[in-house]
């Protein structure tokens, strides 16, 4: 117990450092296994240990993957019927955005159609209106002879 290591000389202002001693093991043997003297042991310090139960902790590793596989396939389950929905209502909107293609279509022809016939009245109007210029013209030079 008089292993304790002499502390080196420390320049002022700073801590001391004291290396703290390696638990020495004793040459004994419980169930096979070397253990640390009671006496030097620190409270963490576990001794001996009791034999692992493998098969149970393999039992218990085989529910937890069986759990989470459960678990996995529900959410696959609400996946695929979110998928299922997603696609209802992007079918619902590509047709409701079809149906307001084809109704702004059918302005666009109307408004063409109707600008056509306007610019049919007007070509129409300006063809009599020319044909008066020119049996005007042609009274007044008919008068100048």
């Amino acid at each position: 117990m008089a292993d304790a290591q002499p502390t080196l000389p420390q320049p002022q202002g700073s801590r001391t450092q004291v290396k703290t001693p390696e638990p020495r093991i004793i040459n004994q043997r419980i169930s096979g296994h070397r253990y640390i003297n009671n006496t030097e042991r620190s409270p963490s310090t576990p001794g001996h240990l009791a034999p692992f139960d493998w098969e149970e902790f393999e039992a218990r590793y085989e529910e937890a993957l069986a759990n989470t596989d459960r678990d996995e396939q529900e959410l696959l389950a609400e996946f695929d019927n979110l998928v299922k929905f997603f696609n209802v209502w992007a079918s619902s909107a590509s047709v409701h955005d079809t149906e307001r293609g084809v109704k702004r279509l059918q302005t666009r022809e109307r408004y063409v159609k109707i600008a056509e016939q306007s610019l049919s009245q007007k070509k129409k109007h300006l063809t009599e209106v020319v044909r008066a210029f020119q049996s005007a013209l042609a009274l007044l030079s008919q008068n100048q002879n």
